[in-house]
């Protein structure tokens, strides 16, 4: 299933080209007076050269009697949740999470949990990815805390953002799972 939820599409197809947001799913569940619709299995949503997949998606929106400001900026749309499985590709990188958030009307996704970043030649892993489609800039976020002792395992974890730089990815590959 395709929704398109942006408001002035029909208007001017050339102008809105760039900010449309489209949405694909297996299932989907509209509930109209909470304004929300769960897109299910195989969730895709695509935004410029932006993609984002995932199990499940809850998408936030405005009714047109509400949306007062939909002329400025272009969507109905308020925020998207993902959920479970969460991927991100773009021309730049390809990213993973447990969670993200999008704001079309800022242009931003958000990352949560378990972030790994990959842009061919350098792996990230954090805490938080904020991704800024206008400026096609992110920025990483780690954990807060240092060298917590895991009681199980009995040894340090070291939550901060950790970077891998070089030309061979199975190196990289090797070095990221220590």
């Amino acid at each position: 299933m395709f929704v398109n939820l942006d408001a002035s599409a029909q208007k001017n197809p050339r102008k809105v080209k760039n900010y449309q947001t489209r949405i694909r799913s297996d299932i989907i569940d509209i509930k109209q007076k909470s304004q929300k619709i769960d897109f299910i299995d195989n969730v895709v949503v695509e935004r410029e050269d932006t993609s984002l997949l995932a199990n499940k998606m809850e998408v936030f929106y405005l009714d047109k009697v509400s949306n007062k400001n939909a002329s400025k900026n272009n969507s109905n749309i308020k925020e998207i949740k993902a959920f479970g499985n969460v991927k991100m590709f773009n021309d730049e990188f390809v990213a993973s999470s447990d969670l993200a958030n999008f704001y079309p009307d800022k242009n931003i996704f958000i990352l949560e949990k378990n972030v790994i970043v990959n842009n061919g030649t350098s792996i990230l892993n954090g805490d938080k990815f904020i991704y800024d489609l206008k400026t096609k800039k992110g920025n990483f976020i780690g954990q807060r805390t240092n060298n917590i002792i895991d009681k199980n395992n009995a040894k340090s974890i070291d939550d901060r953002v950790t970077v891998i730089i070089g030309d061979d990815i199975q190196e990289q590959k090797k070095h990221f799972k220590k």
